[in-house]
């Protein structure tokens, strides 16, 4: 054997190289080195050819699935009977309190974290109530309602000649308000003897 030769002259630029079309995997078949496949909502790429199926030390992750996002949840006024999870939001006291953890415990307490409070001094204290504004201009006139029923008539009258008292029947069925009439009877009474 002899020596070793020159360095030959560089060679011209090859294509740029690309990862292999993303496949879903499926059970049962072969992959080849290389290939790249979906499974579980993640993305692997097989070290060898295998037959096994991700996770597995034939593949390598190349993007792991994540957990779904949580986000705050308003869930209103404070309620000792209620179950809360990490990251509820409540209301009590005039203060607004964010759950550490699921099932946090009494509120406030070591499970929750005070947001908002509002407070007695001279920031945050309600103002005085404003003078009243001007009137406003009238408003248009609205359309003219239905027609209501006509008002009840007095039929006849219903007599307790024991109390002197009168209760008037109206024509729907319903009794009118009561008179007392003893009073009236006993000034007559007074005046004419």
């Amino acid at each position: 054997m002899g020596d070793v030769g020159p360095t030959g002259p560089a060679g011209p630029q090859g294509a740029p190289g690309k990862l292999p079309i993303v496949k879903a995997f499926e059970p049962e078949r072969v992959y080849y080195e290389g290939e790249v496949v979906v499974h579980k909502g993640s993305t692997w790429q097989a070290t060898k050819d295998t037959g096994q199926m991700p996770p597995h030390p034939d593949w390598i992750g190349l993007a792991f699935r994540g957990m779904d996002g949580t986000g705050p949840q308003p869930r209103g006024v404070f309620k000792e009977a209620e179950r809360y999870r990490f990251l509820d939001i409540v209301t009590r006291d005039g203060g607004s309190f964010i759950a550490r953890k699921d099932d946090p415990g009494a509120c406030p307490g070591e499970g929750w974290q005070l947001l908002v409070q509002r407070t007695n001094g001279k920031d945050g204290a309600p103002g005085a109530r404003g003078a009243p504004g001007p009137q406003g201009d009238r408003g248009e006139q609205g359309p003219r309602g239905e027609r209501g029923e006509a008002a009840p008539a007095i039929v006849a009258w219903s007599l307790d000649r024991v109390a002197y008292v009168a209760v008037p029947v109206l024509s729907n069925g319903r009794r009118g308000p009561p008179l007392e009439l003893r009073a009236l009877f006993e000034q007559f009474q007074e005046e004419t003897t």
